[in-house]
């Protein structure tokens, strides 16, 4: 059965938009419990590696638990 869908616009509010983040966020920090943790130094660029991992924290912050 195929499904046909048009184009319409959905209003979200922030509120429901701040709670799928927060969401988010718990399952990031629960899928990196499952990762081992990495040694940079076997990597290339360790330094560029781990700019780009604080960049990304401050910018997606982890979820208050």
């Amino acid at each position: 059965m195929a499904h046909t869908f048009t184009s319409s616009t959905v209003t979200v509010s922030s509120k429901v938009i701040e709670d799928i983040l927060a969401e988010l966020r718990l399952l990031r920090n629960e899928i990196t419990l499952l990762f081992p943790q990495e040694d940079l130094h076997e990597y290339a660029h360790p330094e560029r590696i781990k700019r780009s991992y604080e960049n990304a924290r401050k910018r997606y912050p982890p979820a208050s638990v």
